[in-house]
């Protein structure tokens, strides 16, 4: 049994703050009594932070698993994800790192999929349909980062690469991304299918004409067309507006 006045400190490190349900000190340190046994992933989990949103988790200088007992007196620090601790380097927390960059959007933040697209990033779409379960297993099967808002979902103990998108416009969730996994030497505009994410290649108009509208057909000579659905695109109004995007989030320029 442990005595009532047992406890630990865990001091939390960035943005883990922002998810905190109780308010720590000014050093961003919260007293946590122990009633339990307990690992300290269920115990800053209990306070609002989920585990895809941690790092390293640091107890007297050495890091620790998050299945780490937690036992009266220990000081934990929480540090946050960054960009210096990347998904595709093998951490404590997570030995086995993914080969490279591709996302899984669920459909709370269903905007950012087209748009993580429209930059060239390999990124599928969650089905309406599917349950949060089906959503964490088609992550870890496909070796995918998972993207939402449902703070739930990411504290489900098997998902090990995931993300609390913290903004709410869709574009500001672009640059949070791309900014968060250093995405800015990646990115690919104008490559990915918006529609299914599939690859784009060059198809010379003769191919596709009977399928485009006569002004179409009149005003645009320069076509793609998706590899996996058939969709044609053009150097349109839509690519315009969506270069300006680009171009006023990242400075990226054709």
């Amino acid at each position: 049994m442990l005595a009532l006045t047992a406890r630990i400190l865990l001091t939390f490190r960035g943005d883990t703050l922002d998810l905190l349900r109780r308010t720590p000190d000014a050093n961003g340190t919260i007293i946590y009594p122990l009633s339990r046994r307990a690992s300290i992933k269920d115990i800053f989990e209990g306070l609002g932070l989920p585990h895809t949103e941690v790092s390293r988790i640091i107890l007297s200088r050495q890091e620790q698993t998050f299945e780490k007992i937690v036992l009266n007196g220990e000081h934990y620090e929480i540090h946050p994800l960054t960009s210096a601790m990347p998904p595709t380097m093998a951490s404590t927390l997570r030995p086995i790192p993914l080969a490279s960059y591709s996302f899984l959007v669920d459909i709370n933040v269903g905007r950012l999929a087209g748009l993580l697209r429209i930059a060239g990033i390999d990124t599928e779409a969650v089905e309406p349909e599917s349950t949060d379960s089906n959503t964490v297993q088609r992550a870890i099967d496909e070796k995918r980062i998972l993207l939402t808002r449902n703070r739930d979902i990411l504290k489900q103990r098997r998902l090990v690469f995931g993300r609390l998108v913290r903004s709410e416009n869709p574009d500001d969730q672009l640059r949070e991304i791309v900014d968060l996994y250093r995405l800015q030497n990646r990115l690919l505009p104008f490559t990915r299918c918006i529609a299914c994410n599939g690859l784009l290649n060059e198809v010379p108009k003769d191919a596709i004409i009977d399928r485009l509208l006569p002004l179409t057909k009149k005003y645009y000579t320069l076509f793609s067309q998706c590899a996996a659905c058939g969709k044609i695109y053009w150097r349109g109004s839509h690519h315009d507006r969506m270069t300006d995007k680009l171009e006023k989030i990242f400075g990226y320029k054709p």
